[in-house]
């Protein structure tokens, strides 16, 4: 285990600590605690122990990551809307995106002008 491999860990782990649990909180108390248990890590003479350690630390960064995209494709599915209402809502903001408006849909039985 070297000490840039150490770093990138961290980097990783704090990145996903910042962008899935620090916005939800509105604390940095999360961020506080991974850098001392990282510090205290670093301290421990067996290497053994240190490469768990880091293992470790990658899992959890992993675990927060799936967590935060799966929350996302959950509400990008939208799964309480019914389907039909769900591709209306994706291609209106399709169009939005590229500054278009879909056109109001015309009652039943009146012909387009």
């Amino acid at each position: 285990m070297s000490a840039a491999e150490a770093r990138q860990v961290l980097r990783t782990l704090l990145r996903a600590v910042d962008r899935s649990i620090t916005p939800a909180t509105g604390s940095r108390q999360w961020r506080q605690y991974v850098l001392t248990e990282f510090r205290r890590g670093e301290a421990q003479a067996d290497p053994a122990e240190r490469q768990r350690a880091l293992q470790e630390a990658r899992d959890y960064a992993f675990l927060i990551n799936s967590v935060r995209e799966h929350k996302e494709l959950l509400l990008s599915y939208n799964i309480g809307i019914a389907v039909e209402q769900r591709e209306k809502d994706m291609n209106a903001r399709a169009a939005q995106l590229v500054g278009l408006q879909v056109p109001p849909k015309a009652p039943a039985g009146q012909a387009a002008q």
